[in-house]
């Protein structure tokens, strides 16, 4: 499996990344310029908004909620928060609270090592708000343990997740939200071990976004099926159905694995 972190690296090479402004945030960048408007499939909007290097989705806005939590000293991580992992750019794939009563998120393990820290992209002026705490690269998913200032919630931007789906059948219909791509969605291909294989639209940035069907949780966004040099990323919705498939690792195996140890995020309980 070609990780998307991997890829994040590579997508220079594969798009030239939009043109750079001056602002504040690297990670909240808005475009007003044709062609960046036009690659987000709204030529006719006043701006469209860049969030992660090399994609040209027109990306989540910071939530209401999550910006008035900020203000306060807050930060709300939920399904689809984008994170900056050490160095990296992933996404929150569900928050929730372990056995011993700890606020602890889910990612992709390959975004980041133990200890490496967390901080929420929507309030990075509070820097760091979380440490990962534990990870395995079989599964390729890591807990997070959320610091003292942060809150949790099952509905981060606009679609909640409330529990565990069964793996879906070839041809069902899934969706994800993540960093780089926002809210897309697409058809499974088939079930792979404890993978589920899809035409769902994602890129780097979008590792750990939640894969959804209503409000049950299928899995994680982990990366691609095929080698690099052929895994091509979703990096435009011009592009439609015309990139690499995505693999997700299923949430029920992952579950499983992390209640039946004595580790950070063991218990884990929905928020």
């Amino acid at each position: 499996m070609c990780t998307l972190a991997a890829a994040t690296m590579m997508t220079g090479a594969v798009v030239s990344a939009p043109a750079a402004q001056a602002q504040n945030d690297p990670y909240y960048k808005w475009r007003t310029d044709p062609i960046s408007k036009t690659m987000a499939g709204k030529p006719a909007a006043p701006g469209v908004l860049h969030r992660v290097p090399g994609s040209w989705f027109d990306a989540n806005r910071v939530p209401d909620h999550v910006a008035h939590a900020a203000a306060r000293g807050r930060a709300v991580y939920g399904p689809g928060a984008p994170i900056l992992v050490g160095n990296g750019l992933c996404t929150v794939t569900v928050a929730g609270t372990d056995a011993a009563g700890r606020k602890v998120a889910i990612t992709a393990a390959h975004c980041g090592g133990v200890g490496a820290p967390v901080v929420l992209a929507d309030a990075r002026q509070l820097g760091r708000t979380g440490t990962v705490a534990y990870r395995n690269e079989a599964l390729d998913y890591a807990v997070i343990v959320l610091g003292r200032n942060a809150d949790i919630t099952n509905n981060y931007n606009g679609h909640a997740i409330r529990g565990v789906a069964a793996p879906p059948p070839p041809g069902a219909r899934m969706c994800k939200n993540g960093f780089a791509s926002g809210f897309t969605c697409g058809n499974a291909w088939f079930n792979r071990g404890v993978e589920t294989i899809s035409q769902v639209c994602a890129m780097g940035g979008d590792s750990g976004a939640p894969l959804f069907v209503g409000d049950r949780l299928v899995g994680m966004i982990n990366g691609g099926i095929l080698p690099p040099l052929l895994n091509l990323q979703c990096m435009t919705p011009l592009q439609g159905g015309f990139h690499a498939p995505t693999a997700t690792v299923q949430f029920g195996p992952v579950l499983a694995d992390l209640n039946s140890q004595r580790v950070p995020g063991s218990g884990f309980r929905f928020a």
